[in-house]
């Protein structure tokens, strides 16, 4: 039983533990059921761990994404390794790319998304900017970024893939779970990836009980537990 399972209820811990159990799945299953929960309902399922913060937020109003982390780190404005990855990237994958810092450099556009979309990539999150907004839009690949910017990049430097890096505050490893939504973006990491999903799916019925009992007429401290 995977050590995760001693930090969870006994009756999910025991489920867990099921030979029989039915989220036995592949890595793309686990990504596509994790992307059901909304982002907050993870975060909160996880331990309160792997939000990004609120500089990584959507570009476009395609807000729902699901994938598999496949990384890049580039200096600033170079370009070179985006690209390769675009054209190398697993379908299912989230080009998770590290700029090294917040920078004002947009290192993916309308072309990009739309050669991602056709390869069959789920999404783009970057610190670092965006632009051709437009041109993402009608691609219909989600993206989050840390801006919007219309100035040029270069392609010179190879950068590096597939290595682990830090976007919006949280060390994002290659094979990694992202899920995004219209509050931001979080990453589970691979390990945990079925542990997750029944971690959030009690995460999700107790959000529902709790609005239950609002509707009902209940207090919300009385729910929350304040008083």
């Amino acid at each position: 039983m995977p050590e995760t399972c001693a930090a969870l209820p006994l009756k999910v811990a025991a489920w867990w533990s099921d030979p029989s159990c039915p989220f036995r799945m592949s890595p793309s299953d686990i990504a596509t059921r994790l992307g059901t929960f909304a982002a907050a309902t993870l975060y909160e399922a996880i331990g309160r761990s792997g939000g990004m913060t609120p500089a990584i937020r959507p570009v476009t109003t395609h807000e729902r994404m699901a994938g598999i982390a496949y990384t890049v780190r580039i200096l600033g404005a170079e370009t070179a390794a985006v690209l390769r990855a675009v054209a190398e990237a697993p379908p299912g994958s989230v080009l998770v790319i590290d700029t090294g810092s917040v920078g004002i450099a947009p290192v993916w556009g309308g072309t990009s998304s739309l050669a991602g979309r056709l390869r069959g990539l789920a999404g783009c999150v970057t610190n670092g900017c965006v632009r051709d907004t437009a041109g993402i839009r009608d691609s219909g690949l989600p993206v989050y970024a840390a801006g919007v910017c219309v100035i040029g990049t270069l392609k010179n430097h190879p950068g590096w893939r597939n290595v682990p890096v830090t976007v919006g505050g949280v060390c994002v490893m290659p094979g990694d779970y992202v899920i995004g939504d219209a509050d931001g973006v979080v990453v589970v990491p691979a390990a945990m990836g079925e542990a997750a999903i029944a971690l959030a799916a009690a995460q999700q019925e107790k959000e529902e009980a709790r609005d239950a009992r609002i509707r009902a007429g209940e207090s919300i401290t009385r729910v929350v537990g304040l008083e």
